[in-house]
């Protein structure tokens, strides 16, 4: 391709703007090339310049082959964009369907919890009052200690006796 065809190429997705410039000591000139996405064609990320520094004749031998390169990508980096845009937006769509899922469940009520599950675990642990009219008994407390020894395997204390 032509200098001018690869600049329509790209032209094709984005506005661009050339800045030219020359630098008469080093005999060296830039070239800028700045892209501005056209609605709904070009990812406004896609906006980087292409900054050249050369001679004349390195413009001359080079800059179509730099120019087609610098197009591809941009294509390439375009295909990138809407296809990072439909995963995000699958996983939007996603994570509401989720969302609404649990709000969902979280309204019905929570029959499926039996209450009589945490009420024998908490009384399997604490031990048993004893009676006040038992002999010896100071409470809770001293029930608690003899019958926790002989559970242990270590037999019944006599501690008044």
């Amino acid at each position: 391709m032509t200098m001018f065809e690869e600049l329509y190429a790209l032209a094709a997705s984005a506005t661009l703007t050339m800045v030219i410039s020359a630098d008469n000591k080093s005999g060296r000139m830039t070239i800028n090339v700045i892209p501005k996405p056209k609605k709904d064609v070009d990812e406004p990320a896609l906006t980087k310049a292409l900054s050249l520094t050369a001679t004349p004749e390195e413009f001359d031998a080079e800059f179509v082959g730099v120019l087609k390169g610098y197009r591809e990508v941009r294509q390439s980096l375009s295909a990138q964009a809407e296809a990072t845009q439909e995963v995000l937006q699958a996983a939007k769509a996603a994570s509401a369907k989720k969302a609404g899922e649990a709000m969902t469940k979280a309204a019905k009520p929570a029959a499926a919890a039996t209450p009589a599950k945490a009420p024998s675990v908490a009384k399997a642990a604490m031990p048993e009052p004893a009676d006040e009219g038992e002999e010896g008994g100071d409470g809770a407390a001293g029930a608690a200690q003899p019958a926790a020894s002989a559970a242990a395997g270590g037999g019944s204390y006599d501690l008044f006796g």
